[in-house]
């Protein structure tokens, strides 16, 4: 090639460059290979036959079928063995057939299809044969509808045990009344057609006090008026009687305060001077501690916070936090930022953000024993 044909090239490159200038961006790096724990980065590192690198481990794998037991194949996309697929019933086991390259359930579109004694379904697999009349079950069984043996419909009550009734479905169960005079002493026939607890009428059906209520049961009598109630109590909106609710404080004992929803409670606070000593009223009317304003009104060993609220100091140098931690820019004691690689720990280095982690290398000659040079 001669020196001219370089030119486009050469004027090509020099865009690409310019553009990557303009952008202000940084090329992009490759990441940077450190030392990570284990034996491996690839496949290709693991020495031994039939092992490949999974986690920087070299694991039994298989590459060919030739790899895994009898009966298994090897998935090429995992290099895991696996039971085999098949291409025709006689590679299945007894009693299963290919389906779709897998061995299971043997389909049928005749009973021939099937073993003895079972029949080719309408999902066309075999199963337990169906019935096509009486004769076809066990005694005490009739053929069904869905062409399967079991208990037989009832026609009439004589077809029941004692006790239970044919009901329109066929089934045995229990009777239903039309009539109180189908009901045992004491009971009455229910809108359900099942007998029951008779049901009040009036007042004169119940017990001493208690009054037949709206569902016809008997019940506590409702209250008309307060004069039906109780010393304390009052009538309610429901004709029950309960606590009285206030209108005004005035309906309220001394010290208490008619809430918005008719109790009677604490009054609300508007200014300290309303509350106990030490104590002050916040935003919800509530008398409570006080907030801090400096640290001289908090404990001592502690600080008044920008909640105002007293609490744990917050450090200011690394001589108030334990040995081995040091102040971080929230205030917090934690641990301390790494100034070299002595600071962190055997296999580990100090980053650029003053934390210990994998170290940089160029080959796992670099690395300790146990590990690998891993990008």
């Amino acid at each position: 090639m001669s020196p001219r044909s370089f030119a486009p090239l050469a004027a090509a490159l020099g865009l690409i460059l310019l553009a990557s200038a303009c952008d202000g961006s940084p090329p992009e790096q490759p990441d940077t290979p450190t030392c990570q724990p284990g034996a491996c980065c690839v496949d290709a590192d693991c020495m031994a036959a039939g092992q490949c690198c999974r986690g920087n481990q070299c694991v039994p794998c298989c590459m060919q079928n030739a790899d895994c037991r009898a009966g298994q194949c090897c998935d090429t996309a995992t290099n895991e063995c696996s039971a085999c697929g098949c291409s025709s019933d006689l590679e299945c086991t007894a009693g299963t057939c290919c389906n779709g390259g897998s061995c299971g359930a043997c389909t049928c579109t005749a009973d021939a299809d099937c073993r003895a004694g079972q029949c080719c379904g309408a999902d066309g697999t075999c199963g337990a044969c169906g019935c096509g009349s009486n004769t076809d079950c066990r005694a005490g069984e009739c053929c069904g509808t869905d062409g399967q043996c079991g208990a037989c419909a009832c026609r009439r009550d004589l077809d029941c045990q004692a006790g239970e009734c044919c009901g329109p479905d066929g089934q045995c169960g229990a009777c239903t009344c039309s009539s109180n005079a189908e009901c045992n002493a004491g009971e009455c026939c229910l809108s359900d057609g099942t007998c029951g607890a008779c049901g009040c009428t009036s007042n004169a059906e119940c017990n001493a006090g208690e009054c037949c209520g709206m569902d016809g049961r008997c019940g506590p009598c409702a209250c008309a008026s307060d004069t039906e109630c109780n010393a304390g109590e009052c009538c309610l909106g429901d004709g029950r009687c309960g606590e009285c609710g206030c209108a005004s404080n005035a309906d309220c004992n001394a010290g208490q305060c008619c809430n918005p929803d008719g109790t009677c409670g604490e009054c609300p606070c508007t200014s300290n001077a309303e509350c106990r000593a030490g104590q002050c009223c916040d935003a919800d009317g509530r008398c409570g501690s006080c907030p801090c304003g400096s640290d001289s009104e908090c404990n001592a060993g502690e600080c008044c916070g920008s909640d105002g609220a007293c609490g744990d100091c917050p450090c200011r140098s690394d001589a108030e936090c334990s040995a081995g931690e040091c102040c971080g820019p929230d205030g917090e004691c934690g641990g301390c930022p790494c100034g070299g690689d002595s600071d962190c720990t055997a296999g580990e280095c100090c980053r650029a953000d003053g934390t210990c982690g994998d170290c940089p290398c160029t080959s796992s000659s670099e690395c300790r024993l146990g590990s690998v040079c891993c990008q």
